[in-house]
C-alpha cells in the first residue's frame, strides 16, 4: 500500500510544522528528510536517500534503503528497495526542505 502524502497538511499558512500527534511526527520525519535529499538532486533521475525504511510499525523492521525521483517536479516518488513501502510526496513547494534553487527567467 502506498503512502500518498500532502506536505501542506503538516504545516500552517506560515509554513511553520503543525502541532503534530507522535506518530504523524515520525511520519513527517520521513517525509522531510526524502523532501530535503531529492530537492538537493532534483535533476538526478534516482535519488539514494541516505533514510532507512522507517514506514513499518514498531514491530516489524526492515533494514532497506529509501530511493526516491522527482520526475516533473511536481511529486517526488519514492520506495523502499527491500519491502513494498512506497509513496508519493505533493506540495513540498517552497517548505523549508526545499532545497532547489530558485530559476531566473
Amino acid at each position: 500500500m502506498a503512502l500518498k502524502a500532502d506536505f501542506s497538511h503538516f504545516l500552517n499558512e506560515n509554513g511553520k510544522v503543525h502541532s503534530l500527534t507522535e506518530q504523524a511526527s515520525m511520519v513527517f520525519t520521513f517525509l522531510k528528510k526524502i523532501v530535503s535529499a531529492v530537492t538537493f538532486e532534483i535533476e538526478q533521475p534516482i535519488i539514494e536517500v541516505d533514510l532507512q525504511c522507517s514506514t513499518r510499525a514498531n514491530d516489524l523492521t526492515c533494514t532497506g534503503s529509501i530511493d526516491a525521483s522527482c520526475p516533473d517536479l511536481t511529486i517526488i516518488h519514492w520506495h523502499c528497495d527491500s519491502c513494498e513501502a512506497s509513496g508519493t510526496i505533493t506540495n513540498w513547494q517552497g517548505s523549508m526542505w526545499d532545497n532547489t534553487k530558485p530559476t531566473i527567467h
